[in-house]
């Protein structure tokens, strides 16, 4: 199969960015043609894509168009199979550029406007990675439950398993700083105090309050990276909001997490303390990869 994918960024180590690596990647190594499209491609993912036979295109020059001054014009035809998108401009610029290819969306979070689910009648189906996002779309979109997956985040299990594992005393919170992480830092910051525990903190800053942050002597920070499995492996639990990426990782590596529901505004509305489950299998590239074909050999 040809696929394209789409997202507003690919080009750092973050959730919908691994995600859509994540799958890219695994998609390459079953035999499909896959590039992907994006508004920013310029950092370090890119090339890290590129080396696992994955095509990346900015949107100044999207498959089979050139943008020139305020408009595209078509320079070739494109045969994409399948066209899968994530977040509302995004897909919207790919319905306005291909609008008679068959699309998929994949919907990351029920709090964040970006991440709201399109309606057009190229979309076919819609992924949500947790049951919440499942719920919201049906409730707050209208989205017809029979056209809706629930399929979780993908992660390798090659980088994020139980081996070389040990349990040193921090916490570990992964993920861009901004307004909707910021009460559950400071609550773990109180924690991890109490608990004589550090707490350690990746992800690339674009907050204002770092430096209060910092201003605790058991809270490190360290920039985003792409071998951040050896924090996973290392720490003896996790913290994320919602049930992100770290939350799983930390999961994969065998270690317990606390998940903070928050709304729009950052609020925590509640706060639980997970075990790895059982089936922890179900979060690895591999399979979620083998679902996601599946919706699109359903559709082609």
């Amino acid at each position: 199969m040809k696929i394209l994918l789409s997202c507003i960024f690919f080009r750092n180590f973050t959730g919908s960015e691994m995600y859509v690596y994540e799958l890219a990647k695994n998609l390459v190594k079953e035999g499909c043609d896959v590039s992907v499209v994006s508004q920013h491609t310029n950092g370090p993912l890119v090339d890290i894509a590129k080396k696992n036979g994955i095509k990346v295109f900015d949107m100044k020059n999207p498959p089979g168009f050139k943008l020139i001054g305020n408009s595209y014009h078509k320079i070739s035809d494109v045969n994409f199979d399948i066209i899968h998108c994530q977040h509302v401009p995004m897909t919207q610029a790919m319905i306005s550029l291909y609008p008679n290819i068959k699309k998929i969306s994949t919907i990351h979070s029920e709090i964040i406007n970006v991440e709201s689910p399109v309606k057009h009648p190229s979309i076919l189906r819609y992924i949500a990675i947790r049951p919440e996002i499942k719920n919201h779309m049906i409730k707050n979109f209208g989205i017809s439950e029979n056209l809706i997956d629930v399929i979780y985040n993908p992660i390798d299990s090659e980088r994020f398993n139980k081996i070389n594992t040990k349990k040193e005393n921090y916490l570990l919170f992964v993920g861009s700083l901004e307004n909707l992480r910021k009460k559950p830092i400071f609550d773990l910051i109180e924690y991890t105090k109490s608990k004589n525990m550090e707490l350690w903190i990746v992800g690339t800053n674009h907050s204002n309050y770092l430096e209060n942050v910092l201003s605790n002597s058991h809270v490190k920070h360290f920039p985003p990276t792409q071998d951040v499995e050896r924090f996973f492996k290392n720490c003896s639990e996790t913290g994320g909001i919602l049930l992100g990426r770290t939350t799983i990782e930390g999961w994969m590596c065998g270690k317990p997490g606390w998940i903070y529901d928050v709304d729009k505004s950052g609020n925590v509305i509640n706060k639980s303390y997970h075990e790895p489950p059982l089936d922890v299998n179900k979060f690895s590239s591999q399979f979620v990869t083998k679902q996601i074909k599946e919706i699109y050999y359903k559709i082609k």
